[in-house]
C-alpha cells in the first residue's frame, strides 16, 4: 500500500475547503502519481510550479498549505538520496517558514512508529510525527508539532489507529544527520482533524 499521498487522503479534504481548481488539472493528477512513486524530482518541480500558480492573497489556502508539505517531503526524498546536498534543501524550503501547512493524514498511535501521530514525552499539548518513505526505510523528517489546544489525553488514546491530519504554521525547518540527512520541522498553533 502506498504509505500517505494517496489521493483518496487529500481529496476529502480539500473538496470540504472549496478547493481551487488547481486539484483537477492534469499537472495534479502528476504530482500525486510522481509522489506515489516517488520521483521525488518531479514531484519538486510540480508542487512548486503549482504553489507558483496560487494567489499570495490566499495564504492559508488549504490546497498551497497540502502543496508546501509535499515540496517539503520531495526535497527531503532528494536530500536524502544526495541529490541535493543539506544546504541546497534548507535553502528551496526556508521560504516556507511561517506558512501555513496541512500534512498528510496519520493513524493516530500511542506506541512510537513511522508515520503515524504520536504523544510527546507522554503528553498531548504537542504532537510527534516520523516521515519516512513509502517502505519507511528511509526518514526524511522528524516532525513536531505544537497544538494550539491540547488534544484530552483519554481522546487521543481512543483515537489510536483512527487517521488524522494535522494543520498549523511552520516556526522552523533545519537538517539533522550527517550520512542520513532529514529535515526537523517544528509547527505552531496545531491543529488536528479526524478524516471522515
Amino acid at each position: 500500500m502506498k504509505k500517505f499521498f494517496l489521493i483518496i487522503l487529500f481529496l476529502p479534504f480539500l473538496i470540504r475547503a472549496n478547493a481551487q481548481s488547481i486539484t483537477g488539472t492534469p499537472e495534479w493528477g502528476k504530482l500525486i502519481d510522481a509522489l506515489e512513486k516517488e520521483n521525488w524530482q518531479d514531484a519538486g518541480k510540480l508542487s512548486s510550479m503549482l504553489l507558483k500558480k496560487m494567489p499570495d492573497s490566499a495564504p492559508d489556502d488549504p490546497v498551497a498549505s497540502v502543496l508546501r508539505y509535499m515540496y517539503i517531503h520531495s526535497e527531503a526524498g532528494l536530500m536524502n538520496m544526495n541529490k541535493l546536498t543539506k544546504e541546497e534543501a534548507i535553502k528551496h524550503v526556508a521560504q516556507f517558514r511561517g506558512k501555513f501547512i496541512v500534512l498528510p493524514g496519520h493513524p493516530v498511535s500511542t506506541k512510537e512508529g513511522f508515520n503515524t501521530i504520536q504523544m510527546v514525552n507522554g503528553k498531548t499539548d504537542s504532537l510527534f510525527i516520523t516521515a519516512t518513505n513509502n517502505d519507511g526505510t528511509s526518514i526524511f523528517s522528524f516532525e513536531y508539532i505544537v497544538l494550539k489546544e491540547k488534544w484530552p489525553s483519554d481522546d487521543f488514546k481512543n483515537s489510536e489507529g483512527k487517521t488524522y491530519k494535522v494543520a498549523g504554521i511552520i516556526k522552523s525547518i533545519t537538517v539533522e544527520g550527517m550520512a542520513f540527512p532529514r529535515f526537523k520541522i517544528i509547527v505552531e498553533q496545531g491543529l488536528y482533524q479526524p478524516f471522515d
